[in-house]
């Protein structure tokens, strides 16, 4: 799984910020359709678990995005929200 923190490191413009929000979107999705394909209770609850940590990354790329393009368009990297 890839972290937040993974993913701020991948920003260099705003263009990557909308970039990295999509990828994060699709991987909840691909994690979702996984699960509902487990078999067993406890694939299906692991998967679940993913599912959640995927959200809560796709969640805050949602609630930073503009001041991660607020800091790219001063000129900072992303990862500067996170001070």
């Amino acid at each position: 799984m890839v972290s937040f923190e993974q993913r701020l490191k991948k920003i260099k413009t705003t263009e990557d910020a909308e970039e990295q929000v999509r990828l994060s979107k699709g991987y909840v999705t691909r994690l979702r359709n996984e699960a509902k394909k487990c078999e067993t209770l406890d694939g299906k609850l692991a998967m679940n678990e993913k599912v959640k940590q995927a959200e809560s990354v796709l969640r805050k790329m949602r609630r930073s995005i503009f001041d991660i393009e607020d800091a790219i368009n001063n000129g900072l990297a992303a990862t500067s929200i996170l001070n």
